[in-house]
Protein backbone atom coordinates (compact mmCIF):
# COMPACT_ATOMS: atom_id res chain seq x y z
CA UNK A 1 0.00 0.00 0.00
CA UNK A 2 1.18 3.65 -0.75
CA UNK A 3 0.26 6.23 0.96
CA UNK A 4 -2.81 8.24 -0.16
CA UNK A 5 -1.68 11.42 -1.39
CA UNK A 6 -3.13 14.49 -0.21
CA UNK A 7 -4.95 16.41 -3.12
CA UNK A 8 -5.99 19.16 -1.04
CA UNK A 9 -2.82 20.50 -0.55
CA UNK A 10 -0.68 22.56 -2.37
CA UNK A 11 3.07 21.06 -2.95
CA UNK A 12 4.71 23.79 -2.18
CA UNK A 13 2.59 23.87 1.14
CA UNK A 14 2.88 19.68 1.41
CA UNK A 15 5.07 18.89 4.83
CA UNK A 16 7.00 15.59 5.00
CA UNK A 17 7.54 12.62 7.48
CA UNK A 18 10.94 10.85 6.97
CA UNK A 19 10.79 7.59 9.43
CA UNK A 20 14.12 5.33 9.50
CA UNK A 21 13.31 2.22 10.24
CA UNK A 22 15.66 -0.02 11.95
CA UNK A 23 16.38 -3.39 13.70
CA UNK A 24 19.03 -4.68 15.84
CA UNK A 25 21.89 -7.50 14.13
CA UNK A 26 20.00 -9.83 17.18
CA UNK A 27 16.99 -9.38 15.85
CA UNK A 28 17.98 -10.35 12.04
CA UNK A 29 14.76 -12.28 11.65
CA UNK A 30 12.89 -8.84 11.27
CA UNK A 31 14.58 -7.76 8.17
CA UNK A 32 12.03 -10.62 6.60
CA UNK A 33 9.18 -8.56 7.90
CA UNK A 34 7.53 -6.11 6.27
CA UNK A 35 6.98 -2.95 8.32
CA UNK A 36 3.71 -1.55 9.06
CA UNK A 37 3.30 2.26 9.04
CA UNK A 38 -0.36 4.29 10.03
CA UNK A 39 -0.45 7.50 9.82
CA UNK A 40 -3.70 9.54 10.82
CA UNK A 41 -4.96 6.39 10.48
CA UNK A 42 -4.22 5.32 6.98
CA UNK A 43 -2.18 1.95 7.12
CA UNK A 44 0.68 1.60 4.67
CA UNK A 45 3.50 -0.70 3.89
CA UNK A 46 6.98 0.62 4.46
CA UNK A 47 10.65 -0.71 4.53
CA UNK A 48 13.59 -1.04 6.54
CA UNK A 49 15.39 2.37 6.71
CA UNK A 50 14.48 5.56 5.24
CA UNK A 51 10.94 6.22 4.20
CA UNK A 52 9.99 9.86 2.93
CA UNK A 53 6.29 10.29 3.37
CA UNK A 54 4.19 13.40 1.87
CA UNK A 55 1.47 14.68 4.72
CA UNK A 56 -0.66 17.27 5.18
CA UNK A 57 0.41 20.52 7.41
CA UNK A 58 -0.46 20.47 11.07
CA UNK A 59 -1.31 17.30 13.57
CA UNK A 60 -0.10 13.86 12.70
CA UNK A 61 -0.58 11.16 14.50
CA UNK A 62 2.00 7.85 13.63
CA UNK A 63 1.89 4.46 14.37
CA UNK A 64 4.53 1.75 13.41
CA UNK A 65 4.54 -2.17 14.36
CA UNK A 66 5.54 -5.23 12.46
CA UNK A 67 2.90 -8.29 11.75
CA UNK A 68 4.10 -11.76 13.27
CA UNK A 69 2.24 -14.55 14.25
CA UNK A 70 2.36 -14.95 17.56
CA UNK A 71 2.68 -12.03 18.35
CA UNK A 72 0.28 -10.66 16.01
CA UNK A 73 2.15 -7.04 16.53
CA UNK A 74 5.64 -6.80 17.30
CA UNK A 75 7.11 -3.36 18.81
CA UNK A 76 3.71 -0.90 18.38
CA UNK A 77 4.84 2.23 19.18
CA UNK A 78 2.83 5.33 18.60
CA UNK A 79 3.52 9.62 18.57
CA UNK A 80 1.98 12.59 17.80
CA UNK A 81 3.98 15.48 15.28
CA UNK A 82 2.98 18.71 14.64
CA UNK A 83 3.96 19.70 11.24
CA UNK A 84 3.88 23.39 9.49
CA UNK A 85 3.76 23.77 5.84
CA UNK A 86 6.71 22.86 3.95
CA UNK A 87 8.72 21.43 7.00
CA UNK A 88 10.42 17.79 7.19
CA UNK A 89 10.15 15.73 10.42
CA UNK A 90 12.88 13.17 10.77
CA UNK A 91 11.63 10.44 13.18
CA UNK A 92 13.96 6.69 14.19
CA UNK A 93 11.83 3.85 14.92
CA UNK A 94 13.93 1.06 16.38
CA UNK A 95 12.18 -2.51 16.53
CA UNK A 96 12.21 -4.11 20.28
CA UNK A 97 14.86 -7.12 20.59
CA UNK A 98 11.89 -9.20 22.67
CA UNK A 99 8.65 -10.06 20.66
CA UNK A 100 6.74 -8.73 23.50
CA UNK A 101 8.23 -5.45 24.04
CA UNK A 102 7.29 -2.09 22.56
CA UNK A 103 9.08 -0.55 19.79
CA UNK A 104 10.91 3.21 20.22
CA UNK A 105 9.50 6.07 17.94
CA UNK A 106 10.88 9.36 18.37
CA UNK A 107 14.08 12.17 17.55
CA UNK A 108 17.35 9.65 16.57
CA UNK A 109 19.09 8.49 18.59
CA UNK A 110 16.66 5.79 20.32
CA UNK A 111 17.64 3.41 22.52
CA UNK A 112 17.58 -0.37 21.47
CA UNK A 113 13.91 -1.49 23.09
CA UNK A 114 14.15 -5.26 25.19
CA UNK A 115 18.39 -4.61 25.28
CA UNK A 116 19.19 -4.99 28.86
CA UNK A 117 16.74 -8.28 29.06
CA UNK A 118 18.41 -9.45 25.91
CA UNK A 119 22.24 -8.89 27.20
CA UNK A 120 21.33 -10.56 30.29
CA UNK A 121 19.91 -13.92 28.72
CA UNK A 122 23.20 -14.25 26.53
CA UNK A 123 24.97 -13.58 29.58
CA UNK A 124 23.10 -16.36 31.21
CA UNK A 125 22.87 -18.67 28.41
CA UNK A 126 27.09 -18.15 27.99
CA UNK A 127 27.42 -18.72 31.76
CA UNK A 128 25.88 -22.04 31.44
CA UNK A 129 27.23 -23.15 28.45
CA UNK A 130 30.78 -22.27 30.50
CA UNK A 131 29.44 -24.36 32.75
CA UNK A 132 28.63 -27.45 30.88
CA UNK A 133 32.07 -26.54 29.29
CA UNK A 134 33.96 -27.23 32.50
CA UNK A 135 32.07 -29.80 33.45
CA UNK A 136 33.17 -31.72 30.27
CA UNK A 137 36.35 -30.98 30.80
CA UNK A 138 36.91 -32.69 34.70
CA UNK A 139 35.13 -35.45 33.06
CA UNK A 140 37.41 -35.83 30.66
CA UNK A 141 40.68 -35.47 32.89
CA UNK A 142 39.37 -37.74 36.27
Amino acid sequence: MQPAPSAAVDPDQQAHLVLDLKYHWLGFILGLVTPMIAINGNLMTGRWGRNMIPVPPGQNHVHIHLPYFLPPRIGPADTTVWLEPGEMVELEYRAPLLAFARGALGPAPQEWPGKVVMYVMMGLLGFFMLLILISFIAAAVS
